[in-house]
């Protein structure tokens, strides 16, 4: 379930499952390879026309001029070279124009408004690399597009009567194929179902050995409310890679983020490395005798071979990733209401999580003289989604009216502040407790989240009044999770330092 503003009304996603024949399957795995084509052989095009114009005697010596010019005298530049762009056809209806004549050779499977909507999302690929940050742009692996969605309800797909109805274009042998929608079981559902559908998209995900196939519908207005305890209180949070501190004024919890996927990536390692394995003993001539993968030959594609049993352990591996997304997102939904349940004032630090996922660019060397490693939290992101969290979050405080309240990072400072004198000193990653001024030790995360939690208006600073008036009730909370943490039968990472 998403919230999703919008500037005429609010949008929210609701999943139904399709039951699907197996005849069924086959055709829509058919109209999934279709558009896996029309969408790869629009990239092609324009990528061909892009190469064309940049080609020109123009638009090198329009590049030339940004080359030299500084960032403040750019816009007017820039402004040329988008007008440029548009004249060479490189707009949403110019890509819309130049789908229509592919498509019509599929019309009997794919209705044109389907392939209009692939159309704009190749668009917003080539918008976000020729005017924002994007680096390039990829074509669709063979096998990987896992949605297919209309421009508007009723144009190629529809649903009612618990039926999803995926039609072709406007030709005499067009097929028209109906699917059963699991009907509604929660009360949930039936009063999201009471809503204006607005678009659609059909979903397939991996489970096990085949595909399984769900109608998402985009509904119109904001999404149903469950009877939930809400709180009214502040809470502060200090999220980090893997953990996340939660401090209010009747609660204190330091926890592991999707603590439930370990099991599940420890044996996702072990496949890989039986997979690697009997990819280097299938294809020996494709590996250097250091091991690593030998380059090809200009105008020649290297070939692969894979055994039954590779292929087999693929798809294990494949079905390991869907479950560990499947618990991440909703061990996240459930700590998002217990987080509502404590109150809806929430405070926490904004952090730049593309830049934790890079490598280190300098390189370092021990005291032995070995180099270190320059690999840093990707892997911890990747499993853990701290940011997919405050997402969760965020969505889900709108729809109470409220807003995550994210502090001026370079000014609040909290794993630097002491309140007890007003101080600052940086202190090193290895130290997980803080020592104050009094003399007291604190676990350094959920002092930061306490410290959150009496921010003060202007999101720039802790309050040090409000600080002073719930420190005492802070300690006793803090004692309490410490002595949690320390007799729980659990696993506990070492970045608690507890």
């Amino acid at each position: 379930m998403y919230y999703v503003p919008n500037t005429d009304s609010n949008r929210c996603i609701l999943t139904l499952p399709l039951m699907t024949e197996p005849w069924q399957e086959h055709l829509i795995e058919t109209r999934f390879d279709i558009m896996e084509h029309l969408k790869n052989s629009l990239i092609a095009l324009e990528l061909r026309k892009l190469k064309n114009l940049q080609r020109t005697r123009a638009y090198k010596e329009l590049e030339k001029k940004i080359f030299e010019k500084p960032k403040e005298e750019r816009k007017p530049l820039y402004k040329e070279r988008s007008a440029m762009l548009r004249t060479a056809g490189f707009s949403e209806f110019d890509f819309i124009n130049d789908m229509t004549p592919m498509q019509k050779h599929f019309a009997d499977h794919i209705a044109a408004q389907i392939s209009h909507r692939s159309a704009s999302d190749v668009w917003r690929a080539f918008e976000s690399y020729l005017f924002s940050s994007g680096r390039e742009v990829h074509f669709q692996k063979r096998g990987t597009l896992d949605s297919v969605a209309c421009k508007k309800a009723g144009n190629g797909m529809n649903y009612r009567n618990d039926t999803f109805e995926w039609s072709g274009g406007r030709t005499p042998n067009a097929k028209r194929l109906c699917i059963r929608v699991e009907k509604p079981q929660t009360e949930y559902e039936k009063h999201m179902l009471e809503k204006e559908v607005k678009n659609m998209r059909i979903i397939r995900k991996w489970m096990k050995t085949r595909y399984k196939y769900y109608l998402q519908l985009t509904l119109v207005g904001d999404p149903y409310q469950k009877p939930r305890k809400i709180g009214e209180g502040r809470v502060g949070i200090d999220i980090g890679t893997r953990t996340i501190a939660i401090a209010s004024e009747t609660t204190v919890r330091l926890l592991e983020l999707a603590d439930r996927i370990d099991g599940n990536h420890k044996r996702k390692c072990e496949l890989q490395r039986k997979m690697d394995a009997s990819k280097r003993a299938t294809n020996p001539d494709n590996f250097n005798s250091d091991g690593t993968i030998r380059r090809r030959s200009k105008g020649k594609k290297m070939t692969w071979h894979f055994s039954k049993h590779y292929l087999r352990m693929r798809d294990q591996v494949r079905e390991l990733e869907r479950k560990n997304a499947d618990i991440r997102t909703y061990q996240h939904n459930c700590l998002a209401n217990e987080v509502l349940t404590l109150g809806t004032d929430v405070f926490v630090e904004p952090m730049s999580y593309k830049g934790l996922q890079h490598r280190a660019k300098e390189t370092k060397v021990d005291e032995k003289g070995r180099y270190l490693k320059k690999k840093r939290f990707g892997k911890s992101l990747a499993n853990k989604a701290p940011s997919k969290f405050l997402m969760i979050l965020e969505n889900k405080l709108a729809c109470k009216g409220k807003a995550l309240n994210y502090v001026d990072i370079n000014r609040f400072r909290a794993s630097q502040f002491d309140h007890t004198n007003g101080t600052y000193r940086k202190k090193q990653l290895s130290e997980r407790f803080a020592t104050l001024s009094t003399g007291e030790h604190v676990q350094r995360d959920m002092y930061s989240a306490f410290l959150l939690m009496n921010s003060n208006d202007s999101l720039n600073a802790p309050d040090i009044e409000r600080c002073g008036q719930t420190f005492e009730r802070f300690k006793e909370l803090h004692a309490i999770e410490v002595e949690r943490i320390r007799q729980s039968p659990y696993r506990r990472i070492q970045s608690f330092g507890i």
